[in-house]
Order: C-alpha cells, then sequence, then structure tokens
C-alpha cells in the first residue's frame, strides 16, 4: 500500500488503481484498502467502477461522512446525480455535501436550486473564490448576468491567476451586452493563461462579435493550436476568413471543419451560404445533396435547402421552408433578410417590411452597432460639404505632374443605385479594367489630408496623392497597358474634391436611380456595420445620410469643373443598349455587342462582394424599378427628406 500511496501522490492513478486492486484481493475485508482503490479508480477515469467499490466500503461504514462525500463525488463524476445527492442527504448540513448537492442540482439541469444552494455556501465561506466562481456560474447559467458580474468580479479578486474566473465573468458581461467590459476581462484571462485553447476561444468570439476578424482569427488558430480542432471553431476561422474577404481560405477551413466532423450542419451551412453568395450554384445542390446524406433534419439543414430552392426560382416553398426553421448556428439577422427578399420577391410587402425590420433590430444589437447612433456619417457629411464653396475652389494652387499616367473613369452615385450592374456590363467591354470598391480612393483622402487644405498642395504633394493611388491600384493587381481602368466605389460621391485634386481630368460616371427605392434598398441590406453603414439601420437616417450626400455631389458639381455623365437605373433596364452607347462615347470607348451579354460577364467574375451578387447574374430585369411605391405606406415618414431630391433628379413628384 505504500507503493500505491506514493504512486498515487505522484499522479500516476492507474498504477496506484493497479496495485491497490491487487491488495485488495489479499485483503478482500479491508475497508481502508477498498476506500483507497475507489478513489484511486475514480482518478484513473473510471468513475462508476470506483463509486461501486465506494458503496461496498460505505456499505461497512454508514457513518463515514468523508467516505459518503467521496462516494458522491463519484456519482457525480459518473453522471448520476440523483445518486450523488442520495448519498449526501444524510449530511447535507455540511458544506463540502451542499457543494456536492448544488454540482448535482446543476447537473440535473436545476440551475436555480444550484444556485440556491452555493448561494447559502457563500453566506459562510465568503471569502473562498472558488466557491464563489461555482455560485457566479450558476447565476450566469440562469441569466441573472448583474448578479454574476458582481460575484465573478469578487471572485477574481480573490483568485486572480484562475483563467476560468475571467472567462465566466466575460462570459456574464457578453450577456449583460457590456461587451467592451467583456473583451477586456477575456484579454486578461489570456494574460493569466495565454497558451490555454478554451481562453483563446473566448476572447476569439468577443473579438469576433466586435467586427474585428483579423484579430480574432489570431486567437482561434491559437486554440485550435492548442488542442481545440474541433468543427466549431474551425467552421469560426472561416466565418473570420470570410469576413476579410479572403474567400479560398474561407472555403478550406469549411470543408477541414467537415473533414473532422463529416455530420457537421454548422460547417455545411457556413460551406453553403459562401458557395450561393459566388453564384456557384452546382456547389450549392451538390453540398445540400450532402447534407442530406450525412446529416439528420434539423432547422440548419432546413436553411441549406431553402438556399438552394430560392436559386432554383422555387420562391414559395423557399419561402414556407425558411419560416418554419430557426437555425441555431445561424444569425438572427441574416435569416431575416433572406425571409424578407423572398417575400418582396413574392410581392408579401407587409412580411418584407417586418423582416427587414427584424435584421436591422438584431443588426442594431450587435457589438459593432452599438458604438454608433447612426447619425456619425451624416455629422461628417455635413461638415465637409460647408468647406466646398467658390472661393475655396478659387484658391486652389496650379500644380503639374509628369508621370504620364492616364486618369481613371469613377463610378460613383450611392448604394443600391445600379453600380453594380453598370460595372458588371462595363467589365464585358475589352478595352476595360473594371476595379469594384477597393481602397484607391480612400488613399487619396488619406494622402491629401484634411478637405479645407486641398487647395494649398503644391505639386509634390499631389504627386503623392497620385502616387499613393496607383500604389493602391497595383496592389490588386498589374493594370494592363490601353485599358480604361473604372474605378467602381458608389460613395466616392462625398471623396469629389480629392478625385479631382488629383485628376483634374477625371470622368464620373454618376448612377442615379429613384431616390426612395435607393433609400428603401440600402435599408434592406445587411451592410457591415461601420459609421457610414449605421446610418441604413432606421430608414429615417438613411434618408438623410442620402440627402446629404447628394447636397454635397451637387455641390461640387457646381463648384468645380467635374465631367460628369449621369446614367438612370430606370433606362438602363429598360433600354440597355440605348443606355450604353452615350456612355462608351463619354468614355472613349468604341461600342461592342460584348457589354449586352452582362450574365456572361457576371458569370465569368467569380465571386462578387456587393450585395447585388445574385441580381447581376440574371436577365436584365425591371421588378426593382419604382419597387418603393408597394412601401409607401411605410416610407411615408421620410418622403419629405427625400422630394427635394426626387424632384431635383426629374423623377415624377410625389
Amino acid at each position: 500500500m505504500n507503493s500505491a500511496v506514493a504512486a498515487f501522490q505522484r499522479g500516476d492513478f492507474e498504477n496506484a488503481r493497479a496495485i491497490a486492486q491487487r491488495v485488495h484481493r489479499d485483503q478482500p475485508r479491508n475497508m481502508q484498502v477498498l476506500q483507497f482503490l475507489g478513489i484511486a479508480q475514480c482518478k484513473a477515469g473510471n468513475p462508476r467502477e470506483g463509486l461501486a467499490s465506494l458503496q461496498r466500503a460505505l456499505r461497512s461504514n454508514p457513518q463515514d461522512s468523508a467516505l459518503r462525500l467521496n462516494a458522491a463525488q463519484a456519482a457525480l463524476d459518473a453522471g448520476l446525480p440523483a445518486e450523488a445527492e442520495e448519498l449526501c442527504r444524510p449530511i447535507a448540513s455540511q458544506p463540502q455535501a451542499l457543494q456536492v448537492l448544488a454540482l448535482a442540482a446543476k447537473a440535473r439541469g436545476d440551475v436555480e436550486l444550484a444556485a440556491t444552494r452555493l448561494e447559502e455556501l457563500t453566506r459562510t465561506n465568503p471569502r473562498d473564490g472558488r466557491l464563489l466562481n461555482n455560485y457566479g456560474n450558476a447565476l450566469l447559467e440562469c441569466g441573472e448576468a448583474e448578479r454574476a458580474i458582481e460575484v465573478l468580479a469578487t471572485a477574481g479578486s480573490l483568485i486572480p491567476d484562475e483563467a476560468g474566473v475571467w472567462l465566466n465573468l466575460g462570459r456574464a458581461l457578453t450577456l449583460a451586452k457590456r461587451f467592451d467590459d467583456a473583451e477586456a476581462v477575456f484579454s486578461r484571462a489570456i494574460a493569466t493563461a495565454p497558451q490555454d485553447a478554451q481562453t483563446n476561444f473566448e476572447l476569439g468570439q468577443s473579438l469576433y462579435r466586435h467586427g474585428r476578424a483579423a484579430e480574432a482569427l489570431i486567437r482561434f488558430s491559437a486554440a485550435a493550436r492548442a488542442g481545440r480542432q474541433d468543427a466549431q471553431t474551425l467552421v469560426l476561422i472561416g466565418l473570420c476568413y470570410a469576413a476579410l474577404d479572403q474567400k479560398t481560405e474561407a472555403e478550406r477551413a469549411y470543408k477541414t471543419a467537415l473533414a473532422v466532423e463529416p455530420d457537421s450542419v454548422r460547417a455545411m451551412l457556413a460551406l453553403a451560404i459562401l458557395y450561393e453568395q459566388g453564384n456557384r450554384l452546382t456547389d450549392l445542390e451538390e453540398l445540400e445533396a450532402l447534407a442530406r446524406r450525412n446529416a439528420p433534419p434539423s432547422d440548419d439543414r432546413a436553411y441549406i435547402e431553402a438556399l438552394t430552392l430560392r436559386r432554383r426560382g422555387n420562391l414559395r416553398e423557399a419561402l414556407d421552408l425558411a419560416l418554419a426553421s430557426h437555425p441555431a448556428t445561424l444569425d438572427t439577422s441574416i435569416r431575416a433578410q433572406f425571409i424578407g427578399q423572398v417575400a418582396d420577391q413574392l410581392g408579401e410587402v407587409d412580411l418584407a417590411f417586418a423582416s427587414f425590420s427584424e435584421m436591422n433590430e438584431a443588426m442594431a444589437a450587435q457589438p459593432d452597432a452599438l458604438r454608433f447612433d447612426g447619425t456619425e456619417q451624416s455629422t461628417v457629411i455635413s461638415g465637409r460639404t460647408a468647406a466646398i464653396s467658390a472661393p475655396w475652389f478659387a484658391g486652389w494652387n496650379d500644380v503639374e505632374y509628369h508621370d504620364g499616367l492616364p486618369s481613371p473613369a469613377f463610378l460613383t452615385g450611392f448604394l443600391r443605385s445600379g453600380t453594380t450592374l453598370l460595372d458588371t456590363i462595363l467589365m464585358g467591354h475589352p478595352d476595360t479594367e473594371v476595379r469594384e470598391e477597393e481602397a484607391m480612393v480612400s488613399v487619396l483622402e488619406e494622402t491629401g489630408g484634411p478637405i479645407a487644405q486641398l487647395g494649398t498642395l503644391d505639386a509634390e504633394a499631389v504627386s503623392r496623392m497620385r502616387a499613393g493611388y496607383f500604389d493602391e491600384v497595383s496592389r490588386g493587381g498589374t493594370l494592363p497597358d490601353g485599358k480604361l481602368l473604372i474605378d467602381k466605389y458608389p460613395l466616392a460621391t462625398l471623396r469629389a474634391s480629392y478625385i479631382h485634386r488629383a485628376f483634374p481630368d477625371a470622368r464620373f460616371i454618376f448612377a442615379l436611380r429613384h431616390p426612395c427605392d435607393v433609400v428603401l434598398s440600402c435599408w434592406m441590406q445587411n451592410f457591415k456595420v461601420t459609421r457610414a453603414m449605421a446610418s441604413f439601420l432606421t430608414l429615417e437616417n438613411a434618408a438623410r445620410m442620402y440627402a446629404l450626400t447628394m447636397e454635397h455631389w451637387m455641390r461640387a458639381r457646381e463648384v468645380m469643373p467635374l465631367s460628369v455623365h449621369t446614367v438612370r437605373y430606370e433606362d438602363l433596364v429598360q433600354d440597355l443598349e440605348g443606355t450604353m452607347r452615350p456612355l462608351l462615347d463619354f468614355l472613349g470607348l468604341d461600342w461592342t455587342d460584348d457589354v449586352l451579354d452582362h450574365q456572361r460577364t457576371a458569370a465569368n467574375r467569380g465571386y462578387i462582394r456587393t450585395p447585388s451578387y445574385a441580381q447581376v447574374t440574371e436577365r436584365i430585369y425591371t421588378r426593382s424599378k419604382g419597387r418603393w411605391e408597394a412601401y409607401r405606406p411605410y416610407l411615408e415618414p421620410i418622403l419629405p427628406i427625400l422630394e427635394p431630391w426626387i424632384e431635383r433628379f426629374g423623377y415624377e413628384p410625389l
């Protein structure tokens, strides 16, 4: 037995169990040996076997409370909470027994009883950090986030080196929607246990909720290296890659998750969304068939089927299936948008509006959205517009540059004004190189500085703006010789001054669409929330941002000699060739019938990063023309904001 005890003390529980087993065979009536054997069996990973040994010992000495506690703990470890409670009942007044009873209640799913029992313990042990951690965790499972935060914060002050306490506190803060505080606490947990898989995983989730995908990716990858290589972690790695627009890496992560867990419907759902957004309809259908074979029926699988049905044109079936399913692994806003889009296509206006409202409410509650009230971008635009005036432009320095590089053309307007359809059509021309929503225009502003000081820039500063722009162009690939660069960036309307400073001979293609259709469509999109995109979470803020953007654009056109050609969306979908011929003349491009086959161009371009990815692969349709009229009762409050622009742009007065 001395050898068995020595093995146990150094953590060699299997050897301790084997030695004790031999001793027990020699001394079957020795209850101390039997008790030691039971504990060793539990520690060696066989709590049911250990429980049987401890219960035999307990029958010989039922008054031994320590033995009874060991047996109760063994029952708990064996997944027998009711038996653990029965064993503890005779000694329920003892603190250790009360703690086992609390854990047993939790194991049975009665978290309220568990919290009550732990609360009773904390009254007599208010400085026991581990006990407070268990109590706080029980409160958290009861949904009592604020009380859990208070208890867990105290536990953290008592045992600051326990990463598990900070993890629980971070979860409580997240439940209370105190996301910034949660992130700080998760970071403290990482500082305590930098290599711990679960700690890295939890911090990764917090960062991902904040829209910080690059940082979250680092943490999820660390969790995987530390041993957490389950499908959930791999899917989250894929979602981070997708958020960073690295679709190939995202697809690889999802497929790795399926290799680890072939029936992971969460991985299948993430991959299905990726395929659908990339217009990879054959892959989507094959994945749906795989889900039917490998995964049992579930709401997640049903959503994959709904995605496929919609792309096949079976809208009613897709809508009914989506309404009947609530995928546990799918963001609420994504499901709500899907239902809204299909209902809109079917003309079910009330359902569509309710679904888009649900989508925006869900988006507004996310951590990255809580930083904004939706008016920040409008304030920025107003300040920028105030800086533009005739005297301001008259004071611009005359500059010369000698880089010999031709000016791009800029496709701008406002989001959801038909810019994706138009850039796809222009991609079909053999003499164009269309870049879609890359960072070149942003670089002009970063290099140029405050708008009020644009006129003071000298030739060297303007040359730096141009060089920075073309450096950014090169990041997206080499610009082919002899091709016209068309820079598609809808909100370049707000940077027209910077463009004119760097490229005074630049041509602007202004995509115009009925203001009500534009605002409604922006509100219907599930944009990643930024300072600007937060404006689209309510119709009123969206309408104000539209009006202020148009005011800025028209002020810029009045003050500066911009070369602009307007393409009206309603004309484009009604008469494609008649609209494109004058545009190509404006751009100095020869006519080619290639621009008329935009479906072929869309199919060849692969992944489309804008919300119009599905529409541009269809034949040109007019169903979105005047769509807002069906929603007019819902838009009445914002019509006074948009009415001046409806009239100014020549649309039929309200």
